[in-house]
């Protein structure tokens, strides 16, 4: 498993589009945020509005970057996989509002999605939106 401080934006992580790019950047510098009150105890307003932030950035970030490919065959299914994501963050929200978020699991599987979904497929979207645009033109 990664340590924290190895997960910071790397070149593979790159789409090929500045604007995306530098969202994906900022989605990482939000998670940090939350990898830095993690164990702060009894502070959950830092915690939730770390959290709203969260939400409010990925619903700008999904817009933004569906609309780079809405043309493309699969953007139902891609846009379902951002819409199961922010459910699930939405569900944390929730656990903490209840006294039930495991601040370290939060954390593990933002940082592991946040990689996995850009690695296997923003990448891939964004690849074959070129094509598509090659094969167009």
């Amino acid at each position: 498993m990664m340590h924290e401080a190895e997960t910071i934006w790397k070149p593979e992580y790159s789409v090929g589009v500045d604007e995306i790019d530098a969202q994906h950047r900022y989605l990482f510098e939000l998670w940090q945020m939350l990898v830095s009150i993690r164990d702060q105890e009894g502070n959950r307003r830092s915690r939730r509005q770390a959290i709203l932030s969260l939400l409010d950035y990925i619903d700008l970030h999904f817009t933004t970057e569906e609309a780079y490919y809405r043309e493309h065959p699969r953007f139902a299914d891609h846009q379902r996989i951002h819409r199961e994501f922010v459910a699930r963050v939405q569900g944390f929200e929730q656990d903490l509002e209840n006294d039930r978020l495991d601040m370290h699991a939060m954390v593990d599987f933002l940082r592991d999605w946040l990689i996995d979904h850009i690695v296997h497929t923003d990448i891939r979207f964004f690849n074959d939106m070129r094509q598509i645009g090659a094969n167009g033109s």
